[in-house]
């Protein structure tokens, strides 16, 4: 009994212990060291707890708090944990002390070249590791254990960052952290080493450790301060890209991508110091980025382009992102010569809690705010995150201002669900859009920005001269105004197979509305301003001799002029610190003049009320005729909206040592919907839906043979099936098209990981196809089908429609509402590889190369789709390459890709990582061959408007890229980038013109020709994408208690003017087109005389292209946009910014960014010469077989594109 007795007390005792040793600890004091109990697996705040930290003893900081009540803030980690996940350590078995890792941080660099260092920075770096680094206590000890180094990388808010990088700079060793925060490094060598982390969206930072052989070193909880500097540029540059500008001949000013900050010292600096001179990465266009969002691609099919618009405002939905330069190796997607970026938008991504910001500033908004809120991941595995957005300006009624005449109205939303199954399952829920309405500006001539900048001179000190507007009843009304909404919404599951197998799935729909308003006209003058005869130089017209100077006698030889005591005035007069002519009324034109530079509110702007009135006349015309006629003025919206819908696969295997397999499946559904709507009749009765250049040009046709009347009077109709529509507000008139789109993309890649080199290869192959339809039955598509019936063109215009239209005769109304057009269906290849060799752990080499075909986006492969069906001719030998090239004697292949761009490209990089000075240098090179484009402007030899297809252009972009940041101290870095191109045109390109109305352009022995084949003579000449030489000089500060500032001064030069193809034809050269048929008014014909020569031989320039005298030589030389003034040439910007931290994790961040302090607005960042040629008819007949061109070479001038001036951007924000 008494040995049962004992039996039981010890059964008792022993239970008791265990008991203690299970319970979570109550008595608890600050100081107190604890360990984190397995059975719990998230902290207070959502997050999930990191094995690592299960294994760590950790001392007691805080003891509950207002929001955590019942929680214990650990020391190190700065993690709250709930008591009852709180096991006293002396019941707990042996285990490293989160302190006792031997960490000593450095002053870091940051994203924006900032040095970064913590509160916990101390100077003497090498003292402070020998007093602190101890060994580690290791969780198992045995001889033969690697050296390895674990940790998690957080947010202030202790919020795991997924996929930052984490370097060991002495061995040269790089890895990601996983979607936890966490990362792992095994076989390294026991020694000191400099550890470098980053992320996208936060400041570098540096660290430290010494590695302690065979053991287990852990960096517990490693922070990452948010770097509010750059989400405060990201807003600007999103800004920069929604307002692209567009104008009449559809040209626009773009950059690259508006969000492509990266961890990389040139990428990082120029992304924002760059944007106001609207820099090209490379000189590529947005169509060689690849934007995608949770792994789904959002690139748009018919443009290419991916709609920053569609989340603008929401800087939370942009901020997480990872970027890959170039072509380099890529986990989402094959990637591009551009910058490949995935938006990740998962809700765990955002830190519980909520954040407010409020923003001023004089760009075209005026002010913003915005708010989140995240719930962080809940104990049941949801996670919840919201953003609301909204920008406003009202109208800007202050005369060159920056936005003058514009207003702007943006709510935008984000929402994103996360539920998570265990640690391998992951399902994501995203939709967002921000539904925008805001007014638009235009490129200036010269001429009108010298005329409108005295004005401004003596007012506000900018000039921001915006033509689109003027005043109704006295208030501001904008005729170009832009309405946007994007809604999107995605679903994204994540799946961790097991150790060596991941899997990623996505789906995505969004259907972008985009359209903007114009002002069109009917039988009435042009109420546009700046129209060019509405300004002063359009006095010129007429009086301008061959040699560039005013008339000075008349056609007697008499001197033209005032007359005074002293006789005739020398010629010539000034007015205004312009030369003018004898032969032009000085009165009429000082009386012009002064109108523009007083800024006349009916000379400089629109006038709306005149508008009215004139529609108003004609509604009274109307009543007294008893006839309904079209109103003399209206505003028109063109839409332009894309819906798709996405699926993408993305697999990723790490089972073959050193080795891992990326693959991926993208397939994506569009279709481009375009029509035109009546948004406001100004007043009249009606808009009859006609084309007002085949109605003017009627005469021209009534000479084609075979066409009746009645035939001829179809022409101009818009839809057969409706003809002479009256149409009222918001009909839909004028085109309206779909373009239906396939694409499919299937790619592969390796990469392969030893000490000294990595090794990457890809391969992808991609399907496309478009087909356009219509419910609108165009005349001229019907005219034109007419005269290519008898070759079987026909069927270019109407498609499978063709003989079924042509042979209903005037009976239309069998035919099915929508014409089908051809389907066009490309396979197009691409491969591309890389190596890096690893010199050491600070120097590196890398070389990436590529080679692709791209097949013509549907913007860039019918020649009118607002007409007819009919593409660009590469695309037909291509559809039947198997027949063209048995009909020339070519290759099948050389037939089948000819419609497709070809490329290839690579570069060589040498990068540097000191604890001093960090950058890279690179050179690269891409040739493109065989590209597409298509314009459409007034052509003044024919006198209709014409549409244009160019093929076979191509280019070439080399150049260098250098940047290093380099330490000045604890608080100081000066960071240096250079970046130098040379992108020009390498052959001259084919032009096929064509008249939108069906009108024979020229004529030759066999009868009209209805379209002209021409050389372009473009070879030479420079690829008109920003600025070729980019310089910047940054210095920043960092200071521990969290102030930044930074001021960059910034260089650029060779900018060149875009050209306009109609100036630089062969045949204004040498008097005869390619295709044999003779040009009306060439440079070089008797009564021009405009090529130079010498001893009566043409003198030619290095191409091969006759040069011209002046003032012909305006025509056609490309200008070069560089100020002579080269203080004109620079741009200075500043920015400062304080963070402070409040208790219970607040915090309060102000940053503000003071772009061109300098107020520079004489820098040009970009412009086009006008496709219209200035013409007049030889002895004032009215005939266009005697056109010549007109000396007046001003007629019709080149437009530009200006830097804002002086301008601001302050943004406030609290997160708590």
């Amino acid at each position: 009994m008494k040995k049962l007795l004992l039996l039981i007390v010890a059964l008792v005792a022993l239970s008791a212990g265990m008991q203690a040793q299970d319970a979570p600890a109550r008595d608890l004091q600050v100081g107190d060291s604890v360990m984190v109990n397995p059975d719990s697996t998230h902290y207070m705040t959502g997050e999930k707890i990191s094995s690592w930290v299960y294994t760590m003893k950790h001392a007691i900081e805080q003891i509950e708090s207002v929001f955590h009540p019942d929680g214990i803030l650990l020391k190190g980690i700065k993690s709250w944990v709930h008591r009852n996940a709180i096991i006293s350590d002396k019941h707990a078995v042996p285990a490293q002390s989160s302190e006792q890792v031997a960490v000593q941080e450095q002053p870091a660099e940051a994203t924006t070249e900032q040095v970064s260092q913590t509160t916990q920075t101390i100077v003497v770096a090498e003292e402070q590791i020998k007093e602190e680094a101890q060994p580690q206590e290791p969780i198992a000890q045995a001889s033969n254990l690697p050296t390895r180094l674990v940790g998690r990388v957080v947010s202030s808010d202790n919020r795991a960052i997924a996929n930052a990088t984490i370097t060991l700079a002495n061995q040269g060793i790089t890895t990601t952290t996983n979607a936890d925060g966490e990362f792992t490094l095994t076989y390294l060598d026991p020694t000191d080493e400099e550890v470098i982390l980053e992320a996208n969206g936060y400041i570098s930072d540096v660290q430290l450790i010494q590695l302690a052989s065979g053991q287990l070193n852990n960096m517990g909880d490693v922070l990452l301060q948010t770097d509010f500097v750059r989400e405060a540029q990201d807003e600007v540059l999103l800004n920069i890209a929604e307002m692209d500008m567009n104008d009449d001949e559809g040209k626009s000013q773009s950059m690259s991508s508006a969000t492509s900050a990266s961890q990389d010292v040139f990428n990082s600096t120029i992304s924002y110091a760059w944007s106001n001179a609207r820099y090209r990465g490379r000189g590529y266009d947005q169509t060689y980025e690849q934007n995608y969002i949770e792994g789904i691609s959002f690139n748009a099919a018919e443009r290419g382009q991916f709609n920053f618009s569609a989340m603008g405002g929401l800087n939370d939905a942009t901020r997480d992102r990872e970027v890959v330069e170039g072509i380099e190796a890529n986990n989402f997607t094959f990637g591009s010569l551009g910058l490949s970026t995935n938006y990740m938008q998962s809700a765990t991504n955002y830190a519980q809690g909520w954040k407010a910001a409020l923003a001023g500033t004089n760009r075209n908004y005026k002010g913003a705010a915005r708010a989140t809120y995240a719930s962080g991941l809940m104990e049941n595995g949801w996670a919840f995150a919201v953003q609301l957005a909204w920008r406003y300006s009202p109208y800007i009624d202050v005369k060159g201002e920056i936005g003058e005449g514009i207003s702007y109205s943006s709510v935008g939303y984000f929402l994103t669900a996360e539920k998570q199954w265990g640690k391998d399952k992951r399902l994501s829920l995203i939709t967002f859009g921000a539904p925008t309405r805001r007014g638009q500006s235009s490129a200036l001539t010269q001429e009108t920005f010298d005329l409108t900048n005295q004005y401004n001179k003596t007012s506000w000190g900018h000039n921001n001269y915006n033509p689109y507007w003027g005043y109704q009843d006295g208030k501001v009304r904008n005729s170009r105004i832009v309405h946007s909404y994007d809604p999107t919404a995605i679903v994204s599951f994540d799946w961790q197979i097991d150790d060596e197998n991941f899997l990623k799935a996505g789906a995505g729909y969004h259907y972008s509305m985009y359209s903007n308003s114009a002002l069109t006209f009917y039988n009435a003058p042009d109420p546009r301003p700046d129209y060019y005869r509405n300004l002063p130089s359009f006095l010129w017209d007429g009086q301008v001799d061959k040699d560039g100077y005013f008339i000075g006698k008349d056609l007697n030889g008499k001197p033209l002029g005032a007359v005074t005591d002293g006789g005739y005035i020398k010629f010539p007069l000034y007015y205004n610190g312009q030369s003018v002519g004898h032969s032009i009324n000085l009165d009429t034109y000082a009386a012009l003049t002064d109108l523009w530079t007083s800024r006349d509110d009916n000379a400089t702007q629109i006038n709306w009320d005149a508008l009215y009135a004139a529609n108003y006349a004609n509604n009274a015309n109307d009543a007294t005729n008893g006839t309904a006629t079209s109103a003399r003025y209206i505003v028109e919206r063109r839409h332009n909206d894309i819906q798709e819908a996405m699926i993408n696969l993305n697999y990723r295997n790490t089972s073959v040592d050193k080795m891992t397999l990326t693959a991926g499946l993208e397939l994506k559904a569009s279709q481009g919907i375009h029509y035109k709507t009546v948004d406001d009749l100004l007043g009249g009765n009606q808009w009859i839906d006609v084309d007002p250049f085949a109605e003017r040009d009627i005469k021209e046709l009534a000479t084609n043979i075979g066409l009746t009347q009645a035939d001829i009077a179809n022409v101009k109709q818009n839809d057969l099936r409706n003809p002479n529509a009256k149409i009222q507000d918001h009909g839909r008139f004028g085109y309206d098209y779909r373009i239906n789109m396939m694409n499919a993309k299937l790619w592969a890649q390796n990469e392969w990981s030893w000490n000294a080199v990595d090794l990457y290869y890809g391969l992808q192959f991609t399907y496309s196809s478009m087909q356009r339809t219509t419910d609108m039955l165009n005349g001229r598509a019907w005219y034109l089908a007419r005269l290519g019936e008898e070759n079987n063109y026909h069927y270019y215009y109407l498609a499978d429609a063709a003989d079924e239209v042509l042979a209903a005769g005037d009976d239309l109304s069998q035919l099915p509402h929508r014409l089908v057009g051809y389907a066009h269906h490309f396979v197009d290849p691409a491969v591309k590889a890389g190596m890096t060799y690893k010199i050491d752990g600070r120097n590196q080499l890398k070389v990436n190369a590529m080679a692709e075909t791209k097949a013509p986006l549907a913007r860039d492969a019918y020649i009118s789709p607002r007409v007819h069906d009919r593409a660009v001719e590469s695309i037909y030998r291509h559809d039947y390459a198997r027949y063209y090239a048995k009909e020339y004697g070519t290759s099948w292949l050389q037939e089948y890709f000819g419609s497709s761009q070809k490329i290839a490209g690579g570069d060589l990089t040498y990068s540097f990582n000191y604890p001093v000075v960090r950058g890279r240098v690179t050179g690269f090179f891409t040739q493109f061959w065989n590209g597409t484009e298509l314009n459409g402007y007034y052509d003044d030899e024919a006198r209709t408007f014409v549409n244009q297809s160019l093929t076979g252009i191509n280019r070439r972009h080399m150049g260098l890229e250098a940047a290093a940041a380099v330490k000045l101290g604890l608080y100081f870095t000066l960071t240096g980038v250079v970046g130098v191109g040379d992108y020009r045109y390498t052959s001259n390109a084919l032009a096929i013109t064509s008249a939108e109305n069906g009108m024979a352009l020229a004529e030759n022995a066999q009868g009209p020709i209805y379209e002209l084949r021409d050389s372009v003579l473009i070879k030479g000449l420079h690829v008109a994408t920003g600025p070729q030489v980019n310089t910047s000089l940054k210095l920043s500060f960092f200071h521990p208690k969290m102030w930044f500032a930074d001021v960059t001064v910034s260089y650029f030069d060779w900018n060149y003017l875009d050209y306009a193809p109609a100036r630089r034809m062969k045949g204004l050269f040498t008097g005869t087109r390619a295709d044999g048929s003779s040009v009306n008014g060439w440079y070089g014909d008797s009564y021009t005389d405009a090529i130079e020569k010498v001893d009566g031989q043409v003198v030619c320039d290095q191409y091969g292209v006759p040069v011209l005298k002046y003032p012909y030589n305006i025509l056609s030389d490309q200008e070069m946009l560089t100020a002579d003034n080269p203080l004109h040439r620079f741009l200075v910007d500043v920015s400062i910014g304080k963070l402070i931290y409040l208790k219970n994790r607040q915090s309060i961040s102000i940053n503000l960014t003071v772009n061109n302090v300098l107020n520079n607005t004489h820098f040009k960042t970009g412009g086009y010469q006008q496709a219209r040629l200035p013409r007049q008819t030889r002895q004032g007949v009215d005939d266009r077989e005697n056109s010549v061109i007109s000396p007046n070479v001003w007629k019709f001038p080149s437009k530009y594109y200006y830097a804002w001036g002086t301008n601001f951007y302050l943004n406030i924000q609290y997160k708590f």
